[in-house]
């Protein structure tokens, strides 16, 4: 099997909504927010108790990824044709001469005609997957999002704003979204062509900003999340900066090589050349 992977890419996603105006709005709407987050045991929250401690500006990634099989095979089939009529003793097919078989109950003969069926078998498929847990995630309302490319991912966001590394480098996700396309045929007596390509590999970056609230006569304390690109908002959220460890660098992130491609795939044993697009790194 051949596997074509194309230039890795990476984007990120323009804040359709600023941190101030977001601050805004959540502030408009704290109050339900903390009690809904921390519960009517601790009685009825007043605006004026709940302050903000902290903002975070950050971005969080995910991965785009497109993939397309294709399988062209053989595949030894005999088919049964009932003749026309009872009294037809023989009959011929391309230029073969053909005798039909008696059926045990009566009715017309069948010709049993043996025959190589030309198969090719095609799937495509476009599979969000989170960049921290590697699990499909519900994102594809961001990839239709205004972005812009990002050239160096060592030093491409703005002061202030934290980078989430992604736990997930490309080599994975080529290797899930190539086990949604590959599906062993059936029956094949002779395999043409397996093909896989990988037509995108995209790395995105999402903005989200994290507001931590402290409901100070409670002595509690919770993160309202607002998403700088749909405007939405929930409590119960987290903050990364005393967690992110490490820097986002493209060799480490997109890292498709031969060796990173031993891969499971099902049916097991297959051999798998891995054909990569060259990517200027130099850019």
């Amino acid at each position: 099997m051949e596997i074509f992977v194309a230039a890795e890419q990476a984007f990120q996603i323009v804040p359709q909504i600023s941190l101030e105006i977001a601050r805004d709005r959540v502030e408009h709407k704290k109050t339900s927010l903390v009690a809904g987050a921390v519960g009517a045991l601790f009685g009825q929250a007043k605006a004026d108790d709940i302050r903000l401690l902290a903002t975070e500006n950050r971005l969080e990634p995910f991965w785009l990824a497109v993939a397309a099989s294709r399988t062209t095979y053989d595949r030894n089939v005999n088919y049964s044709v009932a003749v026309g009529a009872t009294d037809v003793s023989e009959v011929t097919l391309l230029g073969q001469r053909l005798s039909p078989t008696p059926q045990p109950r009566g009715g017309n003969a069948v010709l049993h005609i043996a025959a190589v069926e030309h198969c090719v078998q095609s799937l495509r498929t476009q599979q969000i997957y989170d960049g921290i847990g590697g699990h499909k995630a519900d994102l594809a309302r961001y990839v239709a999002a205004g972005k812009r490319e990002i050239a160096d991912l060592t030093n491409f966001a703005d002061p202030g704003v934290l980078v989430v590394p992604p736990q997930v480098r490309a080599s994975a996700v080529v290797r899930l979204v190539t086990a949604e396309v590959f599906r062993p045929v059936q029956n094949a007596q002779h395999v043409h062509e397996e093909r896989v390509d990988i037509e995108t590999v995209a790395l995105h970056f999402r903005p989200v900003y994290a507001l931590e609230y402290e409901w100070a006569s409670k002595n509690k304390r919770l993160v309202v999340e607002f998403d700088a690109v749909t405007g939405d908002m929930k409590s119960g959220g987290k903050r990364w900066s005393d967690q992110i460890k490490g820097i986002v660098t493209s060799d480490l992130l997109f890292d498709v090589t031969a060796d990173a491609m031993s891969m499971v795939l099902p049916g097991g044993g297959i051999a798998v050349r891995l054909v990569k697009a060259v990517v200027d790194r130099e850019r």
